[in-house]
């Protein structure tokens, strides 16, 4: 299977400058009613470091008492709240959120969109002692599974007819 590489389209002037940067999620307050939704969303930081999380709320759409509680206790930081943010106007864009400052001139289907309801982007982060928490947890998981896998109670080495008994093993799981 060959890998094309993407090709800019010759109808279209070429682009001065190119950027492809991390993964943004866009995460809106109903992601959060789901049981185990935020226990994913910390897995997720966890091992997608270079991601970004956004969560879009506003006056109308915001997280539940319980949900914020959870979050709070969880270990998830806001780094960042941004305003002036608002849903995509045109069709197939509906978790995507544009800003249109007040201040700002934009073509008409930017300010089409600052129209509608105005959210807040809260940037999401883990808290710098919930990762090394997290970092520790697996370096110990990954240590215990690297010992359970190493230790087997019957050998199947060469020992006496080509069959042997780790007793140390055995003694250990034993008292376990």
């Amino acid at each position: 299977m060959s890998e094309e590489v993407p090709r800019w389209p010759s109808s279209l002037p070429m682009p001065a400058k190119m950027t492809f940067g991390p993964r943004r999620v866009h995460l809106l307050p109903a992601d959060f009613e789901n049981h185990g939704a935020i226990a994913d969303l910390l897995h997720d930081l966890y091992w997608f470091p270079d991601d970004l999380y956004y969560l879009f709320y506003s006056d109308l759409l915001k997280l539940t008492s319980k949900a914020s509680a959870e979050l709070k206790e969880s270990g998830l930081v806001i780094t960042e709240t941004e305003s002036y943010f608002y849903k995509h106007p045109k069709p197939g864009y509906e978790r995507d959120f544009i800003q249109v400052l007040p201040s700002e001139s934009y073509p008409e289907w930017r300010k089409e969109a600052a129209v509608g309801q105005m959210f807040w982007r809260a940037s999401l982060s883990l808290e710098a002692a919930v990762r090394k928490e997290m970092d520790f947890d697996e370096s110990a998981a990954r240590t215990r599974d690297a010992i359970a896998d190493s230790e087997d109670v019957v050998d199947f080495k060469p020992n006496f007819f080509g069959v042997g008994l780790n007793l140390n093993s055995l003694r250990r799981r034993v008292l376990a």
